[in-house]
């Protein structure tokens, strides 16, 4: 038997072994698949290199935002600027008082006579001022150091604060804007300015120890008056 050797040949004794052909459709299918694949493979690596030759830098986080400052607020009285307490050096007997309550006087003018173990004292005003209060009465018998009358200039007033404790002093200094509402005038708003702060704290009628910082106002209403309450806020410096 003759072996053969040729693909034909073997094909022609083999049937089986000749190649299928696959139908048209099929190839034109799979020429179609093929090239959308190749399509997508070249897009996909054009969004690459566009994506590698730009650089993505990373954005720094931003600070986190500083918390305002609260302003300290505090409760004050106005009072006169000079104030002074007018008394007896030596003690004695009131003989005669030269004044009343809200007299206006002048600088050194006489506001009582105290007749005392070595003679008469005469008592007299520190400067002009109104007596905004007289403590005694004719023929009353004082001790040395009493004070007879108090005298204040009202034509200058200041606020002086009545309730800065030690937890709060350390956050005020002079030179410190201040906002100043009196309680009396409705909800008007003055400017100043902290001229003074107590180093050393004074007991309250109720025994608590506070900080008297005094507060300068630029332009003091008329309707103002000593003993006016007042708001205050405290503003940090710029």
């Amino acid at each position: 038997m003759t072996v053969p050797t040729r693909a034909s040949e073997l094909t022609h004794v083999f049937p089986f072994l000749s190649p299928v052909r696959p139908p048209a459709w099929l190839r034109r299918r799979v020429v179609w698949l093929g090239g959308g694949l190749a399509v997508l493979l070249i897009a996909v690596g054009a969004v690459i290199v566009a994506s590698g030759g730009r650089s993505n830098p990373s954005v720094a986080p931003a600070p986190p935002a500083a918390a305002a400052a609260v302003p300290v607020t505090a409760r004050g009285l106005v009072q006169p600027v000079h104030t002074a307490r007018v008394g007896t050096l030596n003690g004695g007997v009131v003989r005669q008082l030269n004044v009343a309550l809200d007299n206006e006087v002048t600088e050194q003018s006489i506001v009582a006579w105290v007749a005392g173990p070595s003679g008469t004292e005469v008592v007299t005003a520190p400067f002009a001022g109104s007596l905004t209060n007289v403590l005694v009465h004719a023929g009353d018998t004082v001790l040395p150091g009493t004070t007879i009358a108090v005298v204040a200039d009202m034509r200058s007033l200041q606020v002086e604060t009545v309730d800065v404790d030690e937890y709060v002093i350390s956050q005020v200094h002079v030179g410190q804007p201040v906002q100043v509402t009196v309680d009396a005038l409705g909800n008007s708003a003055l400017a100043g300015i902290v001229s003074g702060v107590s180093l050393q704290p004074q007991a309250t009628s109720t025994g608590d120890q506070t900080y008297p910082v005094i507060i300068s106002v630029s332009a003091m209403p008329p309707d103002v008056r000593a003993g006016m309450s007042v708001r205050i806020v405290l503003h940090e410096s710029t």
